[in-house]
């Protein structure tokens, strides 16, 4: 799963590693009398009245005598049930639980049994579980069928043990339209012609395997693939849109060479299907082994239309999904407190594959943003350590944030670093062939790698996966020269005042600009004999902050202009952070920026305008907005003049992305030579397909009434999901409130491809929370929108961050209240405080950066 939103409720201060260990956490698991082996499953859905029929026979292995079957199952009726064709049994269901339990009259004897449950249930709009997405197409009206199961989904697709550590093989069938395509986990072993209408199609039995990478897709499909080291890769389409596929596909087909070389165990099923859905489905994309369903966005590419950032998004999720087929397929961690096994590894793994097969796109430095987001994450109230305890299924859900992907992500490249590629690739190759087909706990890996690096990797990782919260490291210079302290860093300076100190074993490196690094494993204090200027975290490896003294920033600032460019992001994104927290004047992000030549490596220029677009969004419209946007207009625009506002041959990639990026966020600001030139750009019709989608943006942001109608008529007369997605994702960025307002009640519509409601409902956020927040919260829960019940937290969750109004508070609190229960609230409780936080920044920290800004207009 691909998609990250941010989430958490405190876990203050170090918790030990046995309180987290499923055994000790008593999580919501199904006794172990009875285990799953086997699962033949038979699936007939009727594609128009949106119900199913199913059938499914379990081999069981009955551990001890028992009268009881308890297993999963949510939403499902069943039909009739029989043990070995003979005995029948009487059935409860526990909602709360998402469980069944069948009971039998005699005790069931130890050993092999077959268990047989006919059984029928709904097809849905929510992209999780069993569902369908309608789309409308050059042959007429088409829908697409589809599962979606991560965490705890396939209970509502079939009764089964529906926990990562029961695995078992699967055998499915599924009767389908003549005229349309089924897709699963294994290859097609045989069809039958059932009627004029239906056939059934036989899948091959699948490895031994978690429930919830189980797949099942029909729909109007068409499927290009070719043969890659024996296996057959292929894409997955709506009819019409292989062209549009031929990108992932010769992508994939990169990947899957060089994952097979990394992992050192060659991908064991005999296909891997990439499968586009004709809209968003709920966490962006879904790593179902040989069947990987990633929403049309992430797969989809458009020779005509689409982007640079297209065709970099695109590859990374593809990475990331191709990369778990390993890390979560083969090896599956045992439960969800885990997670980061699977997530971190593929969020990191979809780096470093692009470094390795697009090393132009330099994705290992546009990695620093990722690793930010996890860094603010755990600096909040709401963090909670890497390896969480979950005992329940709405726990295991809000464990998919970013302090497991992007903290996990960032921990894991600094143990790479530490250890050195060649080595922890090994220890890696070590540990898929260890625990190949089964599950682990983390330190199943850990332990390997320690023992190949002789390196106290088991102690370094305890120290960030166990504990909650972000190192500061605390630079001084005392006459006999440096002296580094940590220390932990809190988003807002009250926090922690009561906690425990913590301290983290820190591989660091050292350096003075122009110098060679010096490597230490910190813990606590250290003392060397360097004087400023000093740069410490040289390469930015480490998972920490580094708070200079003021001096210590002064002295660097000349150095500025000669520094890498990872270590210009790391001063940047640490003086940002520092700034907003009070640690540290707010000017130093801007102060340094100053310093950035026009040539600046062009990823840094980028950061730079998510920095500036961040400090605008805290503003109110007044005088202070005015002067701020001004200055930051004259900060930016000398990175424009060096790149220039029209395509030049022999642009690269991050010159056409950092184009983009100038171009929209002068847009924003005001810039009135920028917003003529791209309306020009838009009535013309002319400039690339780059251009064109820039200019759609800007203008979009831009528009009155008669252009937001224009944009709004494109969007409802083409047919194309992608393209549809485009216009409306575009429109989501509107600034005027009464246009904001009319896009609030089509996000909430079906008139949006399936599922992208609840990101044209955050990209509006970004503008107006207010308005989205009594506007569009209170229907998020209507079936119209078709968002799940978790993606309705989440997205309360994301707009409510954005706001400012303290007097919100209790609003927020109400809604949690009436509708999220207890183990699901982190999200929620973590925007709480970032209400606060944006009230501390908006009162004291922007007037700061006034008076600096004000001083610089003077000088």
């Amino acid at each position: 799963m691909s998609k990250v939103v941010v989430r958490a409720l405190l876990v203050a201060g170090v918790m030990a590693a046995a309180a987290l260990s499923p055994a000790c956490a008593a999580p919501e698991t199904l006794p172990d009398s009875v285990i799953p082996l086997h699962y033949d499953l038979s699936v007939a859905p009727d594609m128009s009245a949106l119900t199913w029929q199913g059938k499914v026979v379990i081999a069981i292995d009955v551990k001890r005598p028992t009268n009881d079957v308890v297993m999963n199952a949510v939403a499902l009726q069943f039909d009739q049930v029989s043990l070995d064709g003979v005995r029948s049994a009487t059935t409860s269901f526990d909602s709360k639980l998402g469980r069944a339990t069948l009971h039998f009259e005699a005790p069931i004897a130890p050993g092999q049994h077959m268990l047989s449950i006919a059984y029928h249930g709904t097809i849905g709009r929510e992209t999780l579980g069993f569902f369908a997405m309608d789309y409308q197409s050059q042959w007429g009206p088409r829908r697409t069928l589809g599962t979606n199961f991560e965490p705890a989904y396939a209970r509502k697709f079939l009764p089964c043990w529906d926990e990562p550590g029961r695995k078992a093989t699967f055998t499915v069938t599924a009767d389908v339209p003549n005229d349309r395509m089924a897709v699963s986990n294994m290859p097609i072993v045989k069809t039958e012609l059932m009627s004029a209408t239906t056939k059934r199609v036989h899948f091959a039995t699948t490895p031994k395997m978690s429930t919830y990478l189980l797949f099942l897709g029909i729909g109007d499909f068409e499927r290009i693939h070719r043969e890659v080291d024996g296996v057959e890769v292929g894409v997955v389409v709506k009819r019409g849109d292989t062209a549009k596929g031929a990108y992932a596909l010769d992508e994939a087909s990169k990947l899957l060479h060089y994952y097979d070389d990394y992992f050192g165990t060659h991908y064991p099923l005999p296909k891997l299907d990439l499968v586009a859905a004709p809209g968003e489905i709920d966490g962006s994309s879904m790593e179902n082994w040989g069947a990987i369903f990633y929403s049309q966005d992430d797969l989809l590419f458009d020779p005509a239309k689409s982007t640079e950032s297209d065709r970099q998004g695109v590859f990374l999720v593809v990475s990331h999904e191709m990369a778990h087929q390993w890390f979560g397929d083969l090896v599956t961690m045992k439960w969800w407190d885990n997670l980061w096994l699977n997530e971190g590894f593929a969020r990191w793994m979809q780096t470093y594959a692009a470094d390795a097969l697009h090393p132009e796109w330099k994705t290992g430095l546009q990695a620093q943003s990722i690793f930010e987001k996890g860094k603010q994450a755990d600096t909040e109230p709401s963090t909670h350590p890497i390896v969480q305890e979950i005992t329940t299924a709405d726990q295991a859900e809000q464990a998919f944030d970013s302090i497991t992907y992007n903290k996990g992500a960032a921990v894991i490249t600094m143990l790479n670093a530490y250890i050195g590629a060649d080595t922890f690739r090994e220890g890696v190759r070590r540990y898929m062939k260890a625990h190949a087909f089964g599950n682990t706990v983390d330190t199943d890996l850990w332990s390997i790698m320690q023992g190949v690096a002789g390196k106290p990797i088991l102690a370094i990782e305890h120290d960030f996966t166990r504990q909650a919260g972000l190192p500061l490291i605390c630079v001084s210079m005392p006459p006999a020269g440096l002296h580094l302290e940590e220390n932990r860093l809190y988003a807002d300076p009250r926090g922690g005042l009561n906690d425990a100190a913590q301290e983290w074993k820190i591989p660091l490196s050292i350096a003075v600009p122009g110098g060679a690094k010096k490597q230490i494993l910190l813990s606590d204090v250290v003392n060397l004999p360097l004087h400023p200027p000093v740069l410490v975290n040289a390469g930015q490896v480490a998972y920490a902050r580094v708070l200079y003294p003021q001096s210590a920033v002064l002295a660097l600032l000349p150095a500025v202009p000669s520094l890498a460019p990872v270590d210009q992001l790391g001063l940047i994104n640490d003086q940002l952070a520092l700034g907003f927290s009070g640690n540290t004047a707010p000017n130093n992000v801007f102060s340094i920026a100053q310093k950035l030549p026009a040539d600046a490596d062009p990823i840094v220029w980028r950061r730079m305008t998510k920095i500036v677009m961040t400090y605008d969004q805290h503003y109110a419209d007044g005088a202070p907005r005015t002067a701020y946007r001004t200055f930051a207009r004259n900060l930016l625009s000398p990175a424009l003049a060096q790149i220039g506002m029209d395509p030049r041959a022999g642009d690269t990639a991050d010159v056409t992305l950092l184009r983009d990026a100038l171009i929209e966020t002068l847009g924003h600001l005001g810039d009135e030579a920028v917003i003529a030139h791209e309306r020009q750009l838009m009535t013309a019709g002319t400039g690339s397909a780059e251009q064109q989608n820039t200019a759609l943006g800007v203008v979009a942001e831009q528009a009155d009434e008669a252009e937001f109608d224009k944009l709004l008529d494109q969007a409802r007369k083409t047919e194309d999901p992608l393209d549809k997605g485009r216009f409306y994702d575009a429109l989501g960025g509107v600034a005027d409130p009464a246009l904001a307002r009319r896009m609030i009640t089509i996000a909430l519509s079906n008139e949006v491809p399936a599922g992208s409601n609840e990101d044209i409902l955050d990209s509006l956020a970004e503008f107006h929370p207010d308005l989205v927040w009594t506007e569009a919260v209170p229907h998020l829960a209507d079936p119209a929108a078709g968002i799940s019940k978790g993606e309705q937290w989440r997205t309360t969750a994301a707009i409510a961050r954005l706001l400012s109004d303290p007097a919100r508070i209790a609003d927020v609190q109400a809604y949690i209240d009436r509708n999220v229960p207890e183990g699901a609230r982190r999200p929620l409780m973590g925007a709480i405080a970032a209400i606060h936080r944006n009230q501390r920044i908006s009162m004291r920290i922007l007037p700061l950066l006034d008076f600096w800004i004000a001083s610089q207009t003077k000088h």
